[in-house]
């Protein structure tokens, strides 16, 4: 999974931040295929408390442009997912903190098997420059 916003950030500084008020966003780009719409989810963002999360504008625009030709729920899915790129985005903290605790502890696990100390590395979760 990628995260940008996190840079070298542990677990437990990350959780801190969202009980600051941070939290992880997801921007959408609904493309209408005739008969169908697909929904296209952009990388995971952290944004902090206080920090704009933006609006997906790239995302926004491709939906505005190719969201509609569906039938018959074309236009209803674009209206939703412009409301919701230009509203922050979709806030998927929960779930990301839950992935990211589960990968925590199944590191641990494999430390403890292995017998080996920890290494300050393993710790840190990957991310990705914004």
């Amino acid at each position: 999974m990628k995260v940008f916003g996190i840079e070298r950030m542990t677990l437990g500084e990350l959780v801190d931040a969202v009980k600051d008020g941070g939290r992880f966003v997801v921007f959408h780009w609904r493309v209408g295929l005739l008969f169908k719409t697909v929904e296209l989810p952009s990388a995971v963002r952290f944004v902090r408390s206080g920090e704009r999360a933006g609006s997906g504008f790239r995302r926004s625009l491709g939906t505005l442009l190719t969201g509609w030709w569906a039938i018959p729920a074309g236009p209803r899915t674009t209206i939703g997912c412009l409301r919701e790129n230009l509203g922050g985005g979709r806030d998927i903290t929960a779930s990301v903190l839950r992935t990211l605790v589960r990968a925590e502890h199944l590191a641990d696990g494999a430390l403890q098997q292995a017998r080996v100390t920890p290494d300050p590395i393993v710790s840190e979760l990957v991310s990705h420059a914004a």
